[in-house]
């Protein structure tokens, strides 16, 4: 198999979203015969910067297991591998971790998750007692009505200070394509960095992630309002009226706005 084949292979999975992660395998495989490695390859990569949830296991390059295939659920105390076309964990066995994780934290975060999210899921990465990272991903999936969407924060909390960033991917595919990727990153709890104040306790971590995210929802609906009503408005005075459904393809360049576009210097 050609260096190139692998490498569009990569690109297409890497451009996926997380929640159809197996429907793009499954259809990539099917179409260009790509073989078990050059997937299994594409998604290690892709995981770098994509973590993904099977069942309730989050899969992140952060809990890969640097001695194995594995990934290391530090809350649960496991070691797991996955399959990715199945969606199923496989291959678990019991893990001690040398550094235990916060049970306050533990139950924090999951009642912050049953407040405030649909489809969540959160597991913590300790490095020392005082220094971990925190990866929450919350999921809509509605494929039946052509949708789904993932929240992804991530923050890392070491020696009172948190430090994160915030990561929305919506994908609407029903009679077409239409996808919204928003990041909010260098989120932080120094001064100048949104909120101050050091965290010292799991009700404290707790506290700015919620505080963070009602920020973030806040910024997002305000930009929501701003698209439709200046930008959409404005887009939707220069598309055409007509009674006819309009050829997007060769004929673009025939409408108004599409002269607009591709004239345009």
């Amino acid at each position: 198999m050609s260096v190139k084949f692998e490498e569009l292979i990569a690109s297409l999975i890497e451009t996926a979203p997380s929640t159809e992660l197996p429907e793009v395998i499954t259809s990539l495989q099917t179409i260009s015969g790509a073989s078990k490695s050059t997937i299994d390859d594409a998604i290690l990569k892709y995981i770098k910067t994509h973590p993904i949830v099977i069942d309730d296991y989050i899969i992140t390059s952060l809990n890969k297991d640097p001695h194995s295939s594995k990934y290391i659920d530090y809350i649960k105390g496991e070691k797991f591998a996955f399959d990715i076309a199945k969606q199923a964990i496989i291959d678990v066995e019991s893990y001690t971790p040398d550094v235990s994780v916060d049970s306050a934290l533990v139950d924090k975060l999951q009642q912050y998750g049953d407040d405030y999210f649909q489809g969540y899921t959160f597991t913590i990465i300790p490095e020392s007692r005082d220094v971990y990272t925190i990866v929450i991903i919350g999921e809509k999936l509605n494929k039946d009505n052509f949708y789904t969407g993932k929240w992804h924060s991530q923050y890392q909390v070491k020696d009172g200070e948190i430090s994160g960033a915030i990561d929305l991917d919506i994908h609407y595919f029903e009679d077409g394509n239409v996808r919204l990727k928003y990041t909010e990153s260098d989120i932080s709890n120094h001064e100048g960095g949104g909120i101050s104040s050091s965290v010292s306790s799991a009700s404290d971590v707790v506290n700015f992630i919620n505080r963070t995210d009602n920020a973030i929802e806040l910024k997002l609906i305000d930009q929501f309002q701003h698209l439709n009503q200046q930008s959409f408005k404005n887009l939707r005075r220069l598309l055409p009226v007509t009674r006819s459904k309009i050829n997007w393809g060769s004929a673009i360049g025939n409408y108004r706005l599409g002269s607009d576009v591709v004239n345009k210097k």
